[in-house]
């Protein structure tokens, strides 16, 4: 297993090794045809010349790729000075002053200019030309100058003046030759429209016209060198402002190469009797004008990258004002929530609110609310929201890690991190899921379940995870509880009110909400000019029942009752139980003859009621009914309760098990 693995990595480093020697003998060979171009234009000494571009290829070769071409550069210069001066000895100290030169330069550019990056702001474009254009550059003019001197290949005489050339000529490939090199290597791309593609031939064009009539053999104005070297200045302005540092000095490399040309025929402002002079006033002129080109460019870049930055920001302060925006108008709905939820009176109401308003607080997600049974082993959804069915309507309470726990469960897709999913969610695996609890003093009531899908619903491998924002998840446990909150107390609500208005035995209406509900359903029939039924009913014998088989069973047919008068009253009916065995049932919107059909069909009812107790039937029950009519027994609620009272009563004193309808001389 491990010996594939290191053949691999064998060939991996044979191959960086031949690609980085590859790199070293194309910086040897470009510096040493370099070098014998600058060469061919020295005239203060044979190896002292004002254009030397190799410097600038050593230090953007160091700068870029680092110190393992410092042989190349080595072997270059040393080729380069031999092939001049035939002296190895001589040719071994310039070719080491060289190359110390650019390493020097490199270091002290590393360490105070930002590196290969030193063209991105105006202070270390300053802090290159210094380190890189002025002391860097000195060491290999001295060396070169000395060993000139002490190999008696020039005077002393001469020191001076050469080590002037040396140095400026050396000074000029650093801010000249280098910016271009490393800008290019740095940043290869071209990214310009078809519009700044245009303008930057115009910007050539206009740049080779200016640079030839003030450098060229057919402009009048070179022939008699007239001062017009100013007229370059607004076209480096122009490709430093409109371009930047890369075509701000592609331009000065152009403009020099034909400055060169012109000054060595005589042309141009800077042409003087020496050809030697020319040279270093050009090459003097060539250095200020690329350090204020690169240095325009930089701040002009800064600036744009600060109004990138202020517009970013701006942006981002715009996002986060609709943000919190967003925020307080959610807020403002979650309140809204509060408020609508404490005014319910029915759990239905609430579970509507829930889920209109949940949809606008959570709208990207789908949404659900489950609610425990009464018999507390399932819970089931009453209420859902979003795009995608929510699955199962039901579960088990142990299918959900949230109300196992009792804490917030927090399901993603995210691989790296520990997921288990609730099983409610394993037929319909989401990107992220959230199950929060909702408990109410400390009785779990159910869950909030929100949910997040991609585009096609569940995930799938290589798909984009999608995750809950904190701020939303913050939402959630605010809405679960608010919810929590509002349905307990309504649950309390209800409570006490079905205590109030409810007899706990049966189930049934008590006789106060009877007394409330009657003279509520008379003014209504009233207003609309119908009827209201009215049966009052007694069990038969209940007495002697409770005598024979006890209180307890008495409560068993008491409560089998309530439940066989709510299965055969309608949906508007109220049964409520008025005393004992006594019952009262009102009947809105029923003519007479109907009120009789409904109360023979309840007395014939009761005799297939069972009501089995401990073990044994008790046998086939009876009871006595007496009806009356609003408005015809009476125009107040009470008189027509005492006439379908005084019925009941006769239906009894004939001998019970019938049904008797009030008579005239009841309602007196």
């Amino acid at each position: 297993m491990h010996e594939p693995s290191n053949t691999e990595s064998g060939k991996q480093s044979a191959r960086h090794f031949l690609g980085r020697l590859a790199l070293v003998c194309l910086i040897t060979l470009l510096y040493f045809v370099a070098g014998r171009f600058g060469l061919s234009l020295a005239f203060v000494n044979p190896s002292a010349t004002a254009v030397w571009p190799p410097t600038g290829i050593a230090l953007a070769a160091f700068l870029v790729l680092g110190e393992y071409v410092a042989p190349g550069i080595l072997l270059g210069a040393f080729l380069v000075n031999f092939t001049t001066s035939d002296t190895a000895l001589f040719s071994l100290a310039v070719a080491i002053g060289n190359t110390l030169e650019g390493l020097i330069g490199a270091r002290l550019v590393n360490r105070f200019a930002n590196g290969s990056r030193a063209f991105n702001k105006a202070p270390d474009i300053f802090k290159f030309a210094l380190l890189a254009s002025v002391l860097s550059t000195a060491v290999s003019a001295t060396v070169g100058a000395t060993s000139l001197v002490w190999s008696g290949l020039a005077v002393p005489n001469d020191y001076l003046a050469i080590w002037l050339t040396w140095w400026l000529g050396d000074a000029a490939g650093s801010l000249i030759v280098a910016p271009v090199l490393i800008l290019w290597a740095t940043n290869p791309k071209i990214r310009w429209s078809a519009s700044r593609t245009v303008e930057a031939v115009f910007l050539l064009a206009t740049l080779l016209l200016v640079a030839l009539a003030v450098f060229g053999y057919q402009s009048t104005f070179a022939v008699r060198n007239y001062p017009l070297e100013f007229l370059l200045i607004p076209v480096i302005i122009w490709a430093a402002y409109r371009f930047g540092q890369r075509e701000t000095a592609t331009a000065t490399v152009v403009i020099s190469a034909i400055a060169i040309v012109g000054t060595l025929q005589g042309l141009g402002p800077f042409a003087r009797t020496l050809p030697n002079e020319s040279l270093l006033l050009l090459q003097s002129f060539m250095i200020t004008a690329a350090i204020t080109g690169l240095g325009l460019a930089a701040l002009v870049s800064e600036r744009r990258e600060a109004e990138t930055e202020l517009k970013n920001s701006n942006q981002q302060l715009e996002l986060s004002r609709d943000e919190m925006e967003e925020h307080n108008r959610r807020m403002f709905v979650l309140n809204d929530m509060g408020d609508l939820l404490q005014s319910c009176s029915t759990v239905e109401e609430a579970y509507s609110i829930i889920g209109q308003l949940g949809q606008q607080l959570l709208p990207e997600e789908t949404g659900a609310l489950y609610m425990i049974n009464n018999s507390r082993n399932t819970a089931e959804s009453v209420v859902a929201w979003g795009n995608l069915p929510v699955e199962p309507d039901t579960f088990s309470l142990d299918d959900c890690w949230a109300l196992r726990r009792g804490r917030t469960h927090v399901f993603t897709s995210d691989e790296s991190a520990l997921n288990l999913i609730c099983p409610h969610l394993k037929n319909r695996p989401p990107f992220f899921a959230l199950c929060i609890p909702m408990t109410a003093q400390g009785d779990a009531m159910g869950i909030l379940h929100i949910r997040s899908d991609g585009p096609g619903g569940p995930p799938h491998a290589g798909e984009e995870q999608l995750y809950l924002p904190e701020t939303k998840q913050q939402l959630a446990f605010a809405m679960a509880d608010s919810v929590v909150l509002a349905l307990a107390n309504l649950k309390l609500r209800i409570s006490l009110r079905d205590q109030a208005i409810r007899d706990p035995l049966t189930g049934l209406f008590n006789r106060r909400y009877l007394e409330e509900t009657l003279e509520r359903e008379f003014n209504r029939a009233l207003r609309m000019k119908r009827s209201v039924g009215v049966i009052m009913l007694d069990l038969d014998h209940f007495k002697r029942f409770n005598d024979t088989f006890g209180h307890e069973a008495g409560d068993v047919l008491l409560r089998k009752l309530g439940i066989f008068l709510k299965q055969h009253l309608r949906g508007g009916d109220i049964a409520c139980r008025y005393g004992g065995e006594e019952f009262a049932l009102i009947l809105p919107e029923v003519s007479a003859g109907n009120l009789l059909r409904r109360a023979e069909q309840l007395r014939e009812g009761i005799k297939h009621l069972s009501v089995p107790y401990q073990g044994t039937d008790q046998g086939t029950l009876t009871m006595s009914l007496g009806i009356a009519m609003f408005p015809t027994h009476g125009a107040t609620g009470q008189r027509v309760l005492n006439a379908a009272d005084a019925a009941l009563y006769e239906a009894k004193s004939q001998g019970r098990d019938r049904v008797v309808v009030a008579s005239s001389e009841d309602t007196e």
